[in-house]
């Protein structure tokens, strides 16, 4: 099986402080991986950084069985789709939602010279089935926070990408949206070989599918193997630094239930 994504010892630093630190982690053709961690622990940093949108100040990283430069970068940003709302929301302001699916296209954050017809007719559909179809032309900074994150997977669809990072993408988004995202992913997951890595704070959006897991830890690789492995009351007690309760439903959703201030108040992770 292919090696899609190979990282060892990957650290960035920003001053003195490491945003992540140390991280040994190898991803294959067709894996399905959960990324969880509670905010700012450097899941948005590490996933930008393989993205190609951030650059590493440590260690190594390869993607398609080679480091990022200036040869291959686009070509290797177009073979990834990459939704992140925390990443994107800071460089997109008054692009057009049509224009910015298309950059997906030749990976970058603004329209290439060969799009071509059937790239517009592509992305027309994606916004059309994602009921963006009457705001192609809206700006994204007029937009909803769930307008915003449907344009983004919108984007990273577009090229059939062999490698789907999603950073929450189900925050904002309403009941019909956010089903119609799981059952894409849960399609392309069945049918195709993608490699998928799944960022969620959200139990029921821990799909059987998801097979394997990291939990990141203020910028530090926690743990990493089998899903069902990690999600147990011992080690997600541990990793949050405080009680907790891990339930398996039936349905495969992971519940955490975390003791605080005398009562149990729910989590979902």
């Amino acid at each position: 099986m292919d090696v899609m994504i190979k990282a060892e010892h990957l650290s960035c630093q920003s001053g003195r402080r490491y945003l992540i630190h140390d991280i040994n982690w190898e991803v294959k053709r067709g894996d399905h991986w959960i990324v969880f961690g509670m905010n700012g622990c450097g899941k948005t940093t590490l996933l930008s950084i393989i993205a190609g949108f951030k650059g590493e100040t440590n260690g190594d990283l390869e993607v398609f069985g080679a480091p990022y430069d200036e040869k291959n970068i686009f070509s290797h940003r177009k073979r990834i789709g990459w939704v992140s709302s925390s990443f994107f929301d800071k460089y997109l302001t008054w692009e057009s939602a049509l224009d910015i699916v298309l950059s997906g296209v030749s990976g970058t954050l603004s329209l290439s010279k060969d799009i071509t017809d059937c790239d517009v007719k592509r992305a027309k559909e994606l916004l059309k089935q994602l009921r963006l179809g009457d705001k192609i032309s809206q700006p994204f900074a007029l937009m909803s926070k769930g307008e915003r994150q449907c344009v983004l997977i919108a984007r990273a669809l577009i090229s059939d990408p062999e490698i789907l990072i999603l950073d929450e993408p189900g925050t904002g988004l309403d009941i019909y949206a956010r089903e119609y995202v799981l059952q894409t992913i849960v399609d392309l997951a069945e049918n195709t070989d993608m490699t998928i890595i799944y960022v969620t704070h959200y139990g029921e959006e821990i799909l059987p599918m998801f097979d394997k897991a990291i939990l990141l830890r203020e910028g530090h690789l926690f743990a990493k193997g089998e899903t069902k492995n990690l999600f147990n009351t011992k080690l997600i007690s541990e990793f949050l630094g405080y009680p907790a309760e891990v339930i398996w439903n039936e349905n495969g959703a992971v519940e955490i239930k975390v003791h605080a201030d005398g009562m149990f108040r729910r989590l979902e992770g």
